[in-house]
């Protein structure tokens, strides 16, 4: 079987027993030369330290122009630029080769879909949908999957959001099937031709690295506001997972069972449909199964370009801060997100399908159909459609009335934490990156990728920076970065402690599983409810829904890396005398270097993309601008600040990966 390549986060191997030289073991260094960690550390407060002395030595001499920020000349002219560019795409939509014969096709060819499967979905009327979601889900998932695919309708009816609901469903069928589309023979090519492998990895990285918002204005550019550029968007944000699985799937098929049916005459093609794809069916699914709910993350940031559905129910509400309408919509996005990931999840797994008599098979689909089409006729009769919006259980009410009497009581005491927060440690850090001379700012970035990850990180992390001053958003991107580093330290304290209590418990891990697999199925957009309710409106409440959008992963990593340390290694150990503290901080915790590195990675990225999704909730920084560019047009303002996040995020994803292990 063909060897993966192995992460970057990848632990480093136990050296073998010929390499015993104080070189390979840092035993020569005297002291702490065992723990390269530590020394790493204590190089990384030093850069920090430097940082601190050049931004107190500026403001001494009064910020004098070499010792400021980033001349803003490179970026006004570049967004200057931008703004012509799609003023031009504007001007000339109707009259370029490019827009005429292929663009505008697409454009409308995705606008037509999506109105043409919700017109279906008109057309089955709200019975028809009903019944033929929840005998689909039977068929595939079981009759507790159906249930709740049941009680999703009955939310979608009730909260009086039917409609739109529909529009979202609708976007998420065409997003979902382009995605698939494209994202399975790329995932087939990649995981048969290494070469392909190696060359669309990158790519597939760079696409995960990037927040959501960062794709919107593209898109924008290319297709305008409306459902097109919503689907596009959405299919491409989610085509990631889709070839990454269906690789990874199509690679660990047997190599056994690919030499049988070489040897039997098999040609690619017939080894490939009858060999490698029923071999990696379950793990293609749970790719899918991504696919669908990154597709249903996205859908909800569409709303921003003019999707429409419920996206643009809970930013109409958050934008009113209003509370009651906003937990309405988003609760009925949360039970769309669990349908969903139920469904396709129990299609993978396989273990609660019906099991149906092949002979059976066809007349109860036949069954089925004729049952279907005789609901909608009746329905149809009856003059039914949509569900009527007047029908409708309306908990915006009483939820305001909860919302307001929490905030009487916990009001205070969240307005005092938010204050202390701004006032002691996000303003004074942002002033610190703002107000530091730009070249010592990226100088410590490049040093701090090359302590933690080497030199090549520290190349891509000073330029990464650079990069950022020459668009012209130096500012409002180091006040990004700040709210980013604040709410990650803060996501990695509390990861890793739940990680570690995990670990130990085993009733503890039984009972926080669900709650995290519930927390990693919402929609990021969802986050932001809550915390709202809590802290109104500002940057602290992105800072919270930051938080606990990115914990899950943090805390299963965690968990998963200590579990994975070998028992004979602890019970060495413990035969020697270690305390549960020294089994922690010498053994497991090192030996679990690969599972936590990967879980700062991961939280990073999760927080620098809800950061800058917390724009909509009064975060401010790139992420505003990337609003701000949207609703006034300002191409180059939305785009620069873009690519200033897409920047941010490869500094952060290249320092948190580690040093990559040499090979052998």
């Amino acid at each position: 079987m063909t060897a993966m390549t192995q992460p970057a986060t990848t632990p480093t191997p136990t050296p073998t027993p010929e390499r015993r030289d104080g070189r390979e073991r840092g035993t020569d260094r005297g002291g702490d030369g065992g723990n390269p960690l530590r020394h790493a550390w204590v190089q990384a407060l030093v850069v920090i330290a430097v940082l601190v002395a050049g931004y107190w030595t500026s403001r001494l001499l009064g910020h004098p122009s070499w010792a400021g920020g980033f001349p803003t000349f490179a970026g006004e002219r570049f967004m200057a630029w931008l703004d012509g560019v799609y003023a031009w795409i504007v001007a000339n939509r109707n009259d370029s080769p490019l827009f005429l014969y292929f663009l505008n096709y697409v454009s409308v060819g995705l606008g037509s879909a999506v109105v043409l499967i919700n017109q279906f979905l008109d057309l089955l009327t709200w019975p028809g949908v009903t019944l033929v979601g929840v005998l689909a889900a039977w068929r595939v998932a079981g009759w507790r999957v159906a249930l709740l695919v049941l009680a999703t309708f009955a939310v979608f009816a009730l909260s009086g959001l039917w409609n739109e609901s529909m529009t979202t469903l609708a976007l998420i069928i065409t997003s979902v099937s382009i995605a698939l589309l494209l994202g399975l023979p790329l995932g087939v090519l990649a995981g048969r031709s290494e070469a392909f492998h190696r060359g669309i990895r990158p790519v597939l990285d760079f696409m995960q690295i990037m927040p959501a918002f960062a794709y919107l204005l593209p898109f924008v550019l290319l297709f305008g506001i409306g459902n097109p550029a919503a689907a596009v968007v959405t299919s491409v944000y989610a085509i990631p997972p889709a070839v990454r699985i269906t690789a990874l799937a199509i690679r660990e098929v047997p190599g056994g069972a690919v030499e049988a049916a070489t040897s039997l005459g098999s040609t690619p093609w017939q080894i490939l449909t009858k060999v490698q794809l029923p071999m990696a069916k379950r793990t293609i699914l749970l790719g899918v199964n991504q696919t669908i709910m990154l597709a249903v993350s996205m859908v909800v940031i569409a709303s921003v370009i003019g999707a429409g559905g419920l996206g643009d129910a809970i930013y109409q509400a958050l934008a009113k801060v209003n509370v009651g309408e906003a937990f309405q919509a988003g609760l009925v996005i949360v039970v769309l997100a669990v349908a969903l990931d139920r469904v396709t999840g129990a299609v993978g797994h396989g273990a609660h399908t019906p099991r149906v008599p092949g002979r059976y098979r066809l007349p109860l689909l036949g069954g089925a159909l004729a049952l279907v089409v005789a609901v909608v006729t009746l329905a149809r009769l009856a003059g039914t459609g949509g569900w009527p919006r007047d029908v409708s259980v309306n908990v915006s009410d009483p939820v305001n009335a909860v919302y307001e009497a929490v905030r009487g009581a916990v009001g205070p005491a969240t307005e005092a934490m938010a204050t202390w927060l701004l006032g002691v440690v996000l303003t004074p850090l942002a002033t610190l990156l703002t107000d530091s001379p730009w070249w010592l700012v990226a100088l410590a970035a490049a040093a701090l990728g090359w302590i933690f990850a080497g030199p090549r990180a520290a190349a891509v992390s000073g330029a990464a920076f650079v990069a950022v001053g020459l668009l012209g958003v130096w500012n409002n991107a180091m006040d990004t970065l700040s709210q980013v580093l604040v709410a990650s330290a803060a996501t990695l304290v509390l990861g890793v402690l739940a990680g570690v209590l995990m670990s130990r418990s085993d009733l503890f891990a039984a009972l926080l599983k669900p709650v995290l697999d519930a927390m990693q199925t919402l929609p990021p957009f969802v986050y932001l409810i809550p915390a709202v309710a809590l802290f109104t409106i500002g940057r602290v409440p992105a800072l919270v829904a930051a938080v606990v959008f990115a914990l899950p992963p943090v805390i299963r990593l965690v968990n998963d890396g200590i579990r994975g340390v070998p028992k004979p290694t602890l019970e060495a150990a413990r035969s020697q005398g270690s305390t549960r503290w020294q089994l922690l901080t010498k053994v497991e915790l090192p030996m679990a270097r690969g599972s936590l590195l990967l879980a700062v990675n991961q939280g990073i990225i999760l927080v620098l993309s809800m950061v800058v999704i917390g724009a909509l909730v009064g975060a401010g920084a790139l992420g505003n601008d990337v609003v701000v560019g949207l609703a006034r047009n300002e191409l180059g303002l939305g785009l620069a600040s873009g690519l200033a996040i897409v920047c941010l995020g490869l500094f952060l994803d290249r320092v948190t990966q580690g040093r990559r292990t040499p090979r052998a």
